[in-house]
């Protein structure tokens, strides 16, 4: 993804997108993503481009994770200093050490004025009870006053928030009770938690679509088949791309170009500015059916935690300043669905009348040469530079040798059989190194090449590429948010 453009920022859902950040608690690594346009490019569809090839991002375990504990990625530091100004001083990893060693030093001076002297005299007067309910009192009153210290720091920000808390975590540690701040009972999950496996991606049975959700089991009618978190984008013009000013060092918005291709996964109204894009697993892949969908979409009912219902009535300027995502979609099934049938659902007649005429008007571009294809079949001969240099105008290929230096390739020059592969051949290289160094190289397999389309020349940069949001039904549009 790095080198689809100068500057890329990857939008993500599924799984690996639910967890939070604790960096005291991190115990799940993801792994980078798989690239495959299931055979769609722009010399053979007129879906190339309108979805993205990059799939299973998958997470892993780092550790051994007890049912019920919280999942936790690491979000990086940056992540968590870039949102300082509405987050606050977020507690990183060396903060909580610092914590632990602060609670232990608390301890001891908390201790200290249970077992500090007092007299007889001092029991008969208040009684034992009710003196030890006031030292209570005391230590209750000197850890708010640190928690509450004015001058905030990122070690202050890992300290427990409340006395009966901090108690805790002086007896047993900071690490063991913020384990158990993060850990629900199954009975929890089971009253109260979201099923998030009714449906798994696959190649899609809709032609030109891609992939799609299918369901991993027997669906009733009514069933929530999925939950969709939305991330609100209150302005759509921020997905518009622009082409470039003639000295090439800005954007020129007199110039509009195209939309990025996250619209496509975005859900909308034609009389509001604003966007939502669900992150849930599997929701993105629902295509459409406008006239046998098995699926609907209906906002979230009875549960606060992840859909506030009161954010509907919010004009589309409060979501300029909201920075939490609180509105909900449900994909409920319109009939009883099968084991491993399609999941559907309608995206509207304008989505559709704009699909249909893209289809109307599009040519396939001839000639067109895919970076995917040619790094998963390495039988599929390379033409040099000199016999056909037009290969060569939108990927670019990166040579990698046995210490794993990597090489940008500038020319290839020569092609032979190799020797020890009756279906492969080597290829003689011009190469350019750190420094801009020029290095000829000779009889390089085809394993040690990888390609890549160059910078703003992949399918979803293509013009003319399918570009249109869903569409949420008018009847669940609300009024507020009608600005346009």
């Amino acid at each position: 993804m790095d080198y689809e453009a100068e500057k890329t920022s990857g939008f993500c859902w599924g799984y690996g997108a639910l967890p939070n950040c604790h960096f005291w608690m991190n115990n799940i690594k993801e792994s980078e993503c798989d690239f495959d346009t299931v055979g769609l490019t722009p010399g053979n569809s007129p879906g190339a481009g309108a979805f993205t090839g990059y799939y299973n991002r998958t997470a892993h375990a780092s550790e051994d994770i007890r049912a019920g504990s919280e999942l936790f990625v690491n979000y990086g530091l940056n992540w968590f200093k870039d949102r300082e100004n509405y987050m606050g001083l977020v507690p990183l990893e060396d903060d909580f050490k610092v914590a632990g060693e602060f609670l232990n030093g608390v301890g001891e001076l908390l201790e200290s004025l249970v077992t500090g002297e007092w007299t007889q005299s001092d029991v008969d007067d208040a009684g034992v009870e009710e003196h030890l309910h006031y030292i209570e009192q005391v230590q209750a009153d000197i850890w708010n006053i640190i928690i509450n210290f004015p001058y905030k720091s990122r070690p202050l920000a890992a300290l427990p928030k409340t006395y009966q808390a901090a108690t805790r975590a002086i007896d047993v540690g900071i690490t063991q009770t913020e384990e158990e701040l993060a850990t629900r009972s199954l009975e929890f999950l089971e009253e109260h938690g979201k099923c998030l496996d009714h449906i798994q991606p696959k190649d899609s049975t809709i032609p030109h679509a891609g992939r799609g959700a299918f369901a991993t089991r027997y669906l009733p009618q009514g069933t929530v088949v999925s939950f969709a978190p939305m991330v609100h984008i209150p302005d759509r013009d921020i997905l518009t791309m622009y082409a470039d000013t003639e000295d090439g060092e800005e954007r020129d918005i007199s110039k509009p170009i195209g939309q990025q291709l996250l619209l496509n996964y975005c859900w909308g109204h034609k009389s509001s500015s604003l966007l939502l894009c669900p992150y849930s697993h599997g929701t993105p892949y629902i295509n459409h059916d406008g006239h046998d969908p098995n699926v609907k979409i209906k906002w979230a009912e009875n549960d606060e935690r992840y859909h506030n219902s009161t954010w509907l009535n919010e004009p589309v300027t409060f979501f300029d300043s909201a920075w939490t995502t609180k509105l909900m979609f449900e994909y409920v099934a319109l009939r009883d669905i099968n084991e491993d049938e399609e999941i559907l659902v309608d995206y509207g007649k304008e989505w559709e009348e704009a699909w249909d005429e893209h289809v109307k008007a599009w040519k396939p571009v001839k000639n067109y040469i895919s970076p995917y294809e040619l790094n998963t079949d390495s039988e599929i001969p390379l033409k040099t530079h000199e016999e056909d240099e037009s290969r060569y105008s939108n990927i670019e290929g990166w040579h990698t040798d046995e210490e794993s230096e990597e090489r940008a390739i500038h020319r290839i020059t020569a092609r032979k059989p190799d020797p020890n592969n009756d279906d492969g051949y080597l290829y003689d290289l011009v190469v350019i190194g750190a420094g801009n160094q020029v290095k000829l190289l000779k009889d390089v397999p085809r394993s040690r090449m990888h390609f890549f389309h160059k910078p703003y020349k992949g399918d979803n940069f293509l013009k003319g590429s399918f570009r249109h949001e869903m569409m949420i039904p008018e009847e669940m549009f609300p009024n507020a948010w009608r600005n346009l």
